[in-house]
């Protein structure tokens, strides 16, 4: 116990020490797991704006690496070293479009009527995000291509909420392969951009052993994901530490319309299966 409240207590304070950098990577160090960063804002003197300075970061980040690409992280000094945790990405391919997509889906979002929202037969409104790959994308470049889509937080612990759905999305994934399904995508959603940065969600894919030729992990801003959030009805509330909500996973056809919609952790991957197999 004694062991559990000092772990944490370091925990806490790591956290509270934390500020946050803006940068460009310069180069990669794979086996040192570092980024070298040319540091262009710094809300701490401790990391002096103008410096480079070496950071290490997570396995997810290094895969993604990020060279010559603007990014934005939380900083912060611990194990004798400098480390970087919630990276994302600023720039890059794609990066001013997806941010003029997310201006009409708030305008969209703001427009909607008191109890509206996406249901079966409802076409779902275009919105850009970042994957797995730090790679900026709009939800219409899957149009040609049904999906199924759903929400989720990495840190979630209740076994048979965020945990069980990301399992069944992984097993519907083999099973759509093994019955020729080669088209159908799968979307997930984080509704926790604090945390599940673009390398948070790629080392969570491979830990559920997810293959990302046609499964996007996405995340983006605080306002896009509330306006996500509104749109499909999902509801959170953050208490007690973590994020207690409601859940939906949808089929979306290959026009972008809602062709299956079930609410709830309980949802069956042969449901979805034989309603994929129906578009």
């Amino acid at each position: 116990m004694l062991r559990f409240l000092v772990f944490f207590l370091f925990v806490q304070n790591a956290l509270l020490a934390a500020f946050v950098i803006e940068g460009r990577v310069d180069s990669v160090d794979p086996e040192a797991r570092t980024f070298a960063v040319q540091v262009l804002k710094s809300a701490s003197t401790e990391v002096a704006t103008g410096e480079k300075q070496s950071f290490r970061v997570s396995r997810g980040d290094l895969e993604i690496g990020y060279v010559g690409r603007r990014i934005r992280a939380n900083a912060n000094f611990y194990n004798k070293a400098w480390h970087l945790e919630q990276v994302f990405p600023l720039d890059g391919e794609g990066a001013n479009e997806v941010r003029l997509v997310n201006r009409i889906l708030h305008r969209e979002t703001e427009a909607m009527g008191r109890g509206k929202y996406l249901r079966e037969g409802d076409r779902i409104p275009n919105f850009g995000m970042i994957d797995q790959h730090g790679a900026f994308v709009q939800i219409e470049d899957l149009r040609g291509h049904p999906f199924v889509l759903n929400f989720i937080f990495t840190r979630c612990q209740a076994a048979k909420m965020c945990p069980a759905s990301s399992s069944k999305m992984e097993k519907l994934q083999e099973a759509a392969r093994g019955a020729g399904l080669d088209d159908l995508h799968f979307v997930t959603i984080s509704f926790d951009p604090a945390f599940d940065s673009p390398g948070t969600l790629r080392s969570y894919g491979k830990g559920y052993g997810v293959e990302f030729d046609n499964f996007h992990l996405l995340t983006m801003n605080q306002e896009v994901v509330d306006d996500l959030l509104r749109q499909f009805a999902i509801m959170t509330i953050e208490e007690d530490g973590t994020i207690n909500h409601t859940m939906a996973t949808l089929l979306v056809d290959a026009t972008g319309k809602v062709a299956y919609r079930e609410e709830g952790p309980s949802w069956k991957v042969a449901g979805f299966l034989e309603a994929a197999k129906k578009l």
